[in-house]
């Protein structure tokens, strides 16, 4: 849709997918880092979740400033995160851990790790409504469908996952773990978040966003124009790469409370969130 031709390659074989992911890397050396998110089906754009119901960015993020000026000002809470004492980085940790555990930003979320991308277009998100909202991770399983080899557009989706490879030009701009190139910031949260917020180190997590220096039109934040590849894998044979291990479950990629200390601080946190309509997600095993 933003009119840039993308190749997607199909891996067969567990090797296959190493082999694309690291040409890619290969081919862009003198560019910059290439970057991963798994999805379980193709979009048209890839717009931050804050503007996927606006159609202008300004109206959009008011909220999203509301809370962070409310969380810079809470010095307590604003100390546990170890904020930056300089304004640029104190607002990109701050937006990037905010945008981890569920709020909605101007950010989208990466890995540098191909097995939680692999992990993360293998598991659907489903939404539970018990008093709250809920959420939690189902495995997707291959339907059943007369033609495995020759699918429908519509069956498609069902019988892939997908991995977007997303690049970032080089930059010497590093701090706090936050990267900055031209129009494009890109957060390390394993860096730019102490380990007590343990789910973006569990995830290899990081974030990224285009620099907007107007902020009326939400199509401008679109990073689809940086897809310099994407690759589809049949759901069955991921299932089988990824295995049942431990570390590729939704009780280490999404620690409960109890582990995550930064995520229990966060959900105790309400009189921050009030007010706002923005809520820290919450997760079940």
């Amino acid at each position: 849709a933003c009119g840039s031709i993308v190749p997607i390659f199909e891996a067969e074989t567990m090797h296959g997918l190493n082999q694309i992911l690291g040409k890619a890397k290969f081919i862009n050396q003198n560019y910059g880092e290439v970057y991963y998110r798994g999805e379980c089906r193709l979009h048209k754009s890839l717009i931050p979740s804050i503007f996927r119901t606006h159609k202008n960015a300004s109206s959009a993020i008011r909220p999203l400033n509301t809370l962070k000026r409310k969380i810079i000002a809470d010095t307590r809470l604003s100390n546990f995160i170890k904020l930056s004492s300089e304004a640029s980085a104190k607002n990109h940790q701050l937006e990037g851990v905010l945008q981890h555990y569920g709020i909605k930003t101007r950010y989208i979320d990466l890995v540098d790790n191909h097995w939680i991308a692999l992990w993360m277009g293998h598991n659907n998100c489903v939404q539970y409504k018990i008093q709250e909202t809920y959420y939690h991770y189902e495995k997707r399983e291959l339907p059943i469908v007369e033609n495995l080899t020759n699918p429908s557009a519509l069956e498609t989706d069902k019988l892939y996952q997908y991995i977007l490879l997303i690049a970032m030009p080089h930059s010497n701009n590093h701090n706090c773990g936050i990267t900055e190139q031209g129009d494009f910031i890109l957060v390390d949260l394993r860096q730019a978040l102490p380990s007590t917020f343990l789910r973006p180190h569990a995830q290899h997590g990081l974030v990224m966003r285009k620099v907007i220096h107007t902020e009326e039109s939400v199509d401008k934040y679109d990073l689809a124009t940086e897809v310099v590849g994407i690759v589809r894998i049949r759901i069955d044979k991921a299932e089988v790469w990824l295995g049942d291990g431990a570390l590729l479950s939704q009780e280490n990629l999404f620690p409960a409370p109890g582990y995550d200390t930064g995520y229990d601080v966060l959900l105790t946190r309400v009189d921050i969130f009030s007010g706002i309509g923005m809520k820290i997600a919450k997760y079940i095993s």
